[in-house]
């Protein structure tokens, strides 16, 4: 077609491309006066119908996406000239015209690879899977925004799940589809395909982006393919050397040949993207103060790969060489002020005397103010499974508990080299509370008894060894007295429902009970303490709890000798954690999080006048903290769970996709089925959770409550399908509430009275009597109630005198409950079986072992128990039989976890919410605060005035 052909409402301007799918052309929309694409399948082809079949599928594909960096499509249709898509007219150039006219650096490299990654997040979201990313599919604005464009070859996840069939929409197996340089290994050999053969793609357009050739290629298509199969990349020599070790990373991530071993989700790689671009950013702050360097500057710079990771990257560590500006607090400035008065009028004295107070100022107390000031971030090569990191006093070695649930163990790993030593091997045991001594020469851990009720301390020295047995009831990890001859901790004392500062003597192992948090106005001492350099004083994070919720947390300050405790921080948190002594005393860093809707982030204060400041300023919540002796690197933990839901099917021991793997962790505090039509689900957006209704296949998700600002969870229906019954958890305050299925009418079911924490809703068979669990006032125990589903008084159910009672659930033949108890005296858990007689509570008829359960559920038939437990590693459903018999496997997965599960109505099915919970494990390093202490005492001793020197 030629410009200004009519085509429909559009007038066509200029062709300005083409591809196997069709001609593109510029046009403007006539009637709603905007610039437009259109794509068109040419004549020749509309009876192939191959390539209708996938011009089809692009626009249904595309037109169910809705994201920034995603092209939109404004119109589908057909006219005398064959089908088209209108889309949106993209101000800009496609990847490849960028790559041929310049040389990028390595931040706008990163940038473009992030909004592309997002991109397809969204699709992947909406299950689609693109096959064909590549830099022609990839378009920059000239506003910088990437857009993610052509799908023609994208296909969606229904159709690889079997839930579409139709065999025209089917792949036929040994087809290879896709553009040979970008394609995945299981691509090439013409395999079923799944999210993570575009992670490879991706990776691929990085690559080329930074090393300006693609890692796979060769002379015919044949040979690129076989490249790509079986032959490792490798970067030319001269660049080799300049990749940073965390872009090597990335790109060895992306491109493992084995897609189990690859990213197993676009967002993973996304992440890692955004702590590098997070790295670079705080690299080109760094330096001399009231100079900021734009991210822009490197951007700008056409300069090849190793020239703008040398610029970018080393930045940091000139500008620390070379500053030489000191600060000094306002107390500082005025001490030196009195005594060059008091001194006299001489020059020469006033000098002598204000060196002599900058000799003798505590310099670390300055340096504090200033502590991460300029952090450095960077992310150590795990596989995401780790948690309870720690940090040796020298800095040198991690040690952190690794794997899953059921195959835990506990590693330590040298900095420097990145190897490491597994000191506690794989097994059954629940590791937590690590710590190193000292000197460095030993690690401390705890492992939890197979209920979880009690943590036992070891002793292990730090490159393995044989470990010794300590205290029991351990709470929290040990931090040492200045002299190495006492530990502390912390213990929850469960009779009294207080938490306790236990010190014990390191060669006896006598214990002391330093102060409970009973009569101190503070209701719960968190799972962490430092003891001063001092000796004198102890850290520990002490909270305030109103009906069972957390309504604020100090930094408090333990004397030892007097036994009180005094808050220092004036600034409210909502939860604080993890408080740490710098080891000069000059200051302590911890974990907060301001309110219930941000993450935690990392703070920093100097003392002993308190100054706080953030270290960590970014949507990461940060978890975990550990700090060396010198106070220049932190080690923690930060989240990234995953989730989605299946369908399972225990006959065939199929497993179907419902919904996509997200960071909503869909159906986690619960999915169920509401009608043979629907499901309902828990998703998480943010800091909130709400309950969402979805199609049987879980598509088409609309949320069911109006009300925000909350936690919605737990959602139960009445077996007419006319009610929702959720547990909504929303200022503070925990209550059941019933909700019509369209959302409409809410019911406040368990009353206002305060102080009352009401969880776990359960419907009895008869679909009239919602039971659930509550904890009145400073109680520990919980104890089971149960209410009519219109509402009305609240009636007790079920209490233990010595035990507290939760997670209740009702067989369907209504003539059994199932419930936990944990007892106060001896802190064992049970789950118990106990009859129901004419709607009350009978009598306890069984005891079940309690072993790694997550989470349990009856079956259809009443005969047994659907358990979700660990006990043979990765967690897994068991049937559990009523009245004796061994548990017998109903899934058998090999990784993730199992977050919440139910029974669908046709008894034969259930739907699982399964993910991952990964945690990237973080350096920061304060560079600055270890060179600005050597500079400052190693000039202190260069201005020292001779009248002083020794």
């Amino acid at each position: 077609m030629f410009a200004g052909t009519q085509f429909g409402r559009y007038e066509i301007t200029s062709k300005i491309g083409e591809g196997g799918m069709g001609e593109v052309y510029s046009a403007h929309d006539t009637e709603l006066d905007r610039n437009v694409a259109i794509k068109l399948l040419p004549t020749e082809f509309v009876s192939d119908e191959d390539r209708r079949m996938r011009f089809r599928q692009e626009a249904r594909v595309v037109s169910s996406l809705n994201h920034p960096n995603i092209i939109t499509i404004y119109e589908i249709g057909e006219n005398e000239h064959g089908s088209f898509l209108a889309t949106e007219f993209i101000e800009g150039i496609t990847l490849r015209e960028l790559l041929m006219r310049e040389r990028l650096t390595l931040t706008r490299a990163l940038k473009i690879i992030e909004q592309a990654a997002n991109g397809l997040i969204a699709a992947h979201e909406a299950k689609v899977i693109h096959r064909d990313v590549k830099p022609e599919n990839i378009m920059v604005r000239s506003d910088l925004i990437v857009k993610v464009l052509d799908f023609g070859l994208a296909k969606s996840r229904d159709v690889l799940g079997g839930l579409d069939g139709s065999a025209s929409s089917k792949t036929v197996p040994g087809t290879v589809m896709g553009s040979a340089r970008y394609m995945s290994p299981e691509q090439a050999r013409g395999l079923e395909v799944d999210e993570r053969t575009d992670i490879w793609s991706l990776g691929v357009v990085l690559w080329e982006m930074l090393v300006g050739a693609a890692p796979f290629d060769g002379e015919t298509t044949a040979d690129t393919i076989a490249a790509v199969i079986y032959k490792d990349p490798v970067p030319p020599r001269h660049l080799a050397d300049s990749l940073p070790q965390e872009v090597q990373r990335i790109l060895k991530k992306a491109l493992q040949k084995e897609r189990e071993a690859r990213y197993q989700s676009v967002s993973e790689l996304a992440e890692d993207v955004k702590i590098l671009l997070l790295e670079i950013e705080h690299a080109n702050s760094g330096g001399r103060k009231g100079h900021t360097t734009s991210s822009s500057d490197f951007n700008e710079n056409p300069t090849m790969l190793h020239s703008a990771v040398s610029g970018e990257l080393q930045a940091n560590k000139t500008n620390l060489l070379t500053t030489g500006e000191h600060s000094f607090t306002r107390e500082g400035r005025s001490g030196m002020g009195r005594l060059a008065a008091f001194a006299g009028v001489a020059v020469m004295l006033a000098a002598i005397a204000a060196a002599a107070v900058y000799y003798w100022y505590p310099t670390n107390v300055m340096l504090a103010n200033a502590a991460f000031e300029r952090p450095q971030i960077s992310r150590v090569n795990t596989d995401g499974r780790v948690m309870m990191p720690a940090i040796s006093p020298d800095g040198k070695y991690l040690a952190y508990v690794a794997g899953d649930s059921g195959s835990r163990s506990l590693v330590v790993r040298q900095v420097a080299t990145d190897s490491t030593v597994t000191i506690v091997p794989p097994g059954d045991l629940e590791l937590r509370h690590v710590s190193f001594s000292p000197d460095g020469d030993h690690v401390y851990y705890c492992v939890a008894s197979r209920d979880n009720s009690v943590n036992t301390l070891y002793q292990l020295p730090t490159l393995g060894g044989t470990p010794k047995k300590l205290n029991e009831d351990v709470d929290s990890p040990v931090t040492f007295s200045p002299d190495g001859k006492s530990f502390a901790f912390v213990r929850h004392v469960v009779k009294s429902s207080e938490d306790a500062i236990i010190i014990a003597n390191s060669q006896t192992l006598a214990e002391t009970q330093l102060l409970s948090s009973g009569g101190t106005g503070y209701g719960f001492f968190a799972p962490r303490v430092s003891w001063s350099p001092m000796g004198d004083t102890i850290l520990v994070a002490a909270g305030v709890r109103k009906s069972g919720f957390v309504v604020k947390t100090d930094v408090a300050e333990v004397n030892i000798a007097h036994k009180t405790i005094t808050a220092l921080n004036e600034r409210e948190f909502f939860t604080l954690s993890n408080p740490i002594w710098f080891a000069d005393g000059s200051g302590f860093v911890f974990t907060a999080r301001e309110d219930v809707n941000t993450p935690a982030q990392i703070y920093r204060s100097s003392y002993p006048a308190i100054t706080i400041t953030p270290v960590t300023n970014d949507f990461n919540d940060y978890q975990e903290l550990g700090l060396d002796a010198d106070g220049s690197s932190l080690v923690t933990l930060k989240g990234n769970p995953t989730g989605s839901v299946w369908r399972y099917s225990p006959a065939t021991r199929s497993n179907v996709q419902l919904t996509g793997e997200s960071r909503h962790l869909d159906g986690m505090y619960g999915v169920r089925q509401l009608n043979d039509e629907s499901l309902i689900m828990t998703r998480l957006d943010g800091k909130e959770g709400s309950i969402w209704i979805t199609d049987r296949d879980g598509k088409n998700g609309r949320p069911v409550l109006s009300e925000k600002q909350g936690f919605a969870v737990y959602p139960l229906t009445t077996p007419d399908g006319r009610y929702i019954v959720y547990n909504m958890q929303k200022d503070k305050a925990s209550r059941i509430w019933r909700v019509n299925a369209d959302g409409s009418d809410p019911l406040l079911l368990s009353g206002e009275a305060e102080g009352n924490l009401d969880l776990s809703p359960q419907l009895a068979n008869d679909g009239r009597t919602v039971i659930f669990q509550r904890r009145a006032g400073d109680d520990e125990r919980f104890k089971l109630m149960k209410v009519s589903i219109d509402g009305g008084p609240v009636e007790l159910f079920y209490q233990d005198e010595y035990s507290g009672v939760f997670m209740p659930t009702v067989s369907p033949d209504g003539k059994r409950i199932a419930f936990t108890s944990f007892d106060l005296r001896s802190f064992e858990k049970k789950l118990l079986i106990a009859s129901i007689i004419e709607g009350r509570f009978g009598n306890i008829e069984e005891e079940i072992e309690y072993d790694r359960v997550n989470h349990y559920a009856w079956a259809p038939d009443s005969r047994s128990l659907t358990i979700a437990t660990s006990r043979g590693g990765t967690q897994n459903l068991w049937r559990q039989p009523i009245g004796g018999g061994e548990a017998v496997s109903i899934t058998d997965f090999k990784s993730g976890r199992i977050f919440c599960f139910s029974w669908a109505s046709n008894g034969r099915d259930l739907l699982i919410s399964r993910g991952t919970i990964n945690n990237d494990l973080i350096i920061v390093r304060d560079l600055e605060r270890l060179n600005a202490r050597l500079a400052a005492r190693a000039g202190a001793k260069m201005r020292r005035p001779a009248a002083l020197r020794g």
